[in-house]
């Protein structure tokens, strides 16, 4: 691809690299998001590009906004006020929107759809490799660049989503690797061993056959698909062993809970839960404050005798937000999540309307429902991640009144 100046080739190399990276690289998409931010900062100062924003934009620009300033504020509620800038630094990247949207608005014949999926597929694949290296040379869960199994599994799932993308694309090579970007990103998750973003994963893949175009998927050549089969059948091989470990550890713990008793994993998560959903009657308006939020739970959980793990959330996302600042930021991180699938289906029905509208309903999803049992935002490379998707999918919109001018 050829671009028009450097300004148009670095956005385009951004959007790839924050597609490829997160699974990978780990932490690398969060820093690249800070030096975006910084850098379109100085950008506007020295004019180097025009600050504009569609409604869109600004909607989507005021409710990460409003989530960052209701966190704050309900943080002041709470007891150890001197503890809030260390627990609340992490909220900065979500203003980047601000500035970053403008500056892939700065470039607008570039295709940040296909390119974000063509990303996302190599990360997908890399993922796996990496993955593939963890479980059966060293006989541990899958994480990847991500440091942690649970949100490398995520990660993976949103890649093999996004990657999906690119299954419309009128070229061959394009549409055979996302396919090949949906198969390594769905078996990175199974490599994951994290159960509750196996189950969403179910659902994404079925999102996913909604969105293919089945006339260009049938032109695949049988030789690919083969390839990917052995490809399927070696990594299941290879990681037999992990998986049915951990399926027979399910079963364990089910049974110890079916019997009342408490188990490291689900046990956890129900007392996790219950200590959760007690913190949040206690102050169910405005919480307890980000500050303290374990703190609170740690003390409700010693009522019941049992050793008290150190976490650093509730393991369920809207719980440990109400925790937090109650209803107002629990409303505040749903508004969070639903408002990139609005602008995105609000926005005009030009020829990427459906792809823009599966990329935010995918990620959305994706996060809402591992949410239920995993981390959601708070953690570095899920934020960027996030924050990222929803800059881009806003960037994609076409700005009518701009080409009016």
């Amino acid at each position: 691809m050829t671009y028009k100046n450097a300004f148009e080739r670095n956005n385009a190399i951004s959007v790839f690299l924050m597609g490829a990276l997160p699974a990978v690289a780990g932490s690398a998409i969060s820093v690249m998001l800070v030096s975006f931010m910084v850098w379109a900062v100085i950008s506007l100062a020295f004019r180097r590009f025009e600050f504009h924003l569609t409604p869109g934009d600004r909607l989507v620009a005021w409710t990460f906004t409003a989530f960052v300033g209701l966190v704050l504020a309900t943080a002041l509620f709470g007891e150890n006020l001197e503890q809030i800038p260390w627990h609340t630094l992490w909220l900065l990247p979500f203003l980047s929107v601000w500035v970053v949207i403008p500056r892939l608005r700065a470039t607008p014949d570039l295709d940040y759809l296909h390119i974000f999926a063509v990303g996302a597929a190599v990360g997908a694949v890399g993922a796996l490799i990496i993955g593939l290296v963890q479980v059966v040379g060293f006989d541990q869960r899958a994480e990847g660049g991500a440091g942690n199994a649970a949100v490398f599994g995520i990660i993976s799932l949103c890649l093999a989503a996004i990657a999906s993308l690119n299954l419309d694309d009128p070229r061959r090579n394009y549409r055979m690797l996302a396919v090949a970007g949906i198969v390594a990103g769905l078996l990175a998750v199974v490599l994951s061993l994290t159960r509750g973003v196996a189950i969403v994963a179910i659902g994404v893949l079925i999102v996913i056959v909604i969105y293919a175009p089945r006339q260009r998927l049938t032109n695949a050549t049988r030789v690919a698909w083969l390839g990917l089969a052995v490809a399927v059948a070696a990594a299941l091989y290879g990681a037999a062993d992990l998986i049915a470990d951990r399926l027979l550890l399910t079963v364990e713990e089910l049974n110890s809970v079916v019997s009342g008793e408490n188990s490291a994993n689900i046990g956890e998560r129900l007392r996790l839960w219950i200590a959760g959903w007690s913190a949040i009657g206690e102050s169910p308006l405005w919480g307890h404050g980000i500050q303290n939020r374990m703190a609170k739970v740690s003390e409700l959980l010693l009522r019941d005798g049992l050793p008290v793990q150190h976490y650093s959330h509730a393991h369920n996302a809207f719980i440990t937000f109400a925790i937090d600042g109650g209803i107002v930021v629990l409303g505040a991180v749903i508004a969070v999540l639903i408002v990139p699938v609005f602008v995105a289906w609000r926005a005009p029905r030009d020829i990427r309307h459906r792809k823009r509208f599966f990329l935010a309903l995918q990620v959305s999803l994706i996060f809402g429902l591992c949410g239920l049992t995993q981390i959601m935002f708070k953690h570095d490379i899920m934020d960027a991640f996030y924050i990222f998707s929803a800059i881009l999918m806003a960037a994609s919109i076409t700005d009518m009144r701009a080409r009016r001018r």
